[in-house]
């Protein structure tokens, strides 16, 4: 019933279905970062304050974002940079502009800027997810064409009408939904156990970021620069991931330890492992065997994680060994199904290689990352 989206985007009284969930998304949002306010003991009227300042300043720089990125598009006729109604909005873009309001509100309020990121970071994944049912409606934000009659269904797949003629796309509009509720539930529960202001968003960054880099690989409407195969914001994410990553090493006190050690290296692995399959996909085909002897060295780098996990009962831990071994049977599994497969359409097979390396890349800031329980804030409001 969902495979052919309606090609009128207007819901009723001239607003279109990409504005609804949009503004159903950012209410939502304000509601959940009022009670994560409350929470926290923040000032009253944080999330309010920040939310008349994040509105318009998301929406400039999602639309700046796009435009930077889509020049080419608007450079002789500049007035059509305002035309936001015919579409043309970057989440990362807005994601910036959100991040000036923070910081702002946090002058202005005198609050730790991270105890704001932490307060709206649920909200902000729960919003891209409503969101991403508006591209839905506008038949954008969808992947590869899909040529198997076996793979032709929704949600796995939708039908994007070229002329006259409906063509099978991959859904990723609906796989990045359904990420992005994953990790606001993950949030939810990560939020109970982190050590200091701003890990929240760290975990945001971590968890969306890791997503958002394999699904946007998938996609054909992504932003690009230099040449087709660069996608701004596939890159954007895979780099957030590993800063993340690399500051939850940084606080470590002992970090010369194997054990440490490792997860760097794995993430510098899964780094390069995601991106040449990028090029691979793209036009060098030969870069297939290259990829997957990367990938035989990071599953020798998991099973030793893997190996220093059992033997050290202080690590053998549910938040150490559930993303490791989930990274660690996806690898091998990658390995397994890429015996033979040299010289076959690798365009999807791609995507699950990048999957392994994403996955790692979560595995490796969840063990680098101490979990504690926290104690109840206090009632009264907290600044600085």
């Amino acid at each position: 019933m969902l495979s052919r989206p309606p090609l009128d985007r207007i819901a009723f009284l001239g607003i279109s279905w990409y504005s609804l969930f949009i503004v159903t998304g950012v209410v939502l949002g304000i509601l959940l970062a009022t009670r994560e306010e409350k929470r926290l003991g923040l000032p009253k009227d944080t999330t309010i304050d920040f939310a008349i300042l994040a509105i318009p300043l998301a929406l400039v720089g999602a639309r700046l974002y796009y435009v930077l990125f889509q020049w080419d598009s608007f450079s002789e006729d500049l007035l059509s940079i305002f035309d936001i109604r015919s579409g043309g909005l970057a989440i990362y873009g807005g994601v910036l502009g959100g991040l000036l309001a923070a910081w702002l509100v946090s002058k202005r309020k005198q609050i730790a800027l991270s105890s704001i990121l932490d307060i709206v970071a649920p909200s902000l994944v729960l919003g891209q997810a409503i969101g991403r049912w508006g591209n839905y409606f506008n038949m954008e934000a969808y992947g590869f064409r899909l040529s198997d009659p076996a793979l032709q269904f929704f949600p796995f797949a939708v039908e994007i009408p070229v002329g006259s003629v409906w063509y099978w796309h991959m859904a990723t509009f609906f796989y990045e939904f359904c990420w992005n509720l994953a990790v606001f539930a993950l949030l939810m529960g990560i939020r109970h156990f982190t050590r200091k202001k701003g890990d929240v968003f760290c975990f945001y960054l971590l968890l969306y970021c890791a997503g958002r880099t394999v699904i946007e690989g998938m996609r054909e409407d992504s932003l690009t620069f230099i040449n087709e195969f660069v996608r701004v914001s596939q890159i954007l994410s895979a780099l957030a991931c590993v800063a993340i990553v690399i500051v939850f090493y940084l606080r470590l006190k002992h970090k010369t330890q194997p054990f440490y050690l490792l997860p760097i290296a794995a993430t510098v692995l899964a780094l390069a492992g995601c991106f040449i399959g990028e090029f691979e996909r793209g036009a060098y085909a030969n870069l297939f065997t290259a990829a997957q002897i990367i990938m035989l060295a990071l599953l020798v780098c998991q099973i030793a994680l893997c190996v220093l996990c059992f033997i050290n009962a202080r690590r053998r831990k549910l938040k150490n060994l559930v993303p490791l071994t989930v990274a660690s049977l996806f690898t091998l599994g990658i390995l397994l199904s890429g015996l033979g497969r040299a010289d076959a359409n690798n365009q999807l097979f791609v995507s699950w290689r990048q999957i392994a390396c994403m996955l790692q890349m979560i595995a490796s800031g969840m063990l680098l990352y101490p979990f504690r329980r926290q104690s109840p804030a206090p009632a009264r409001a907290e600044h600085r």
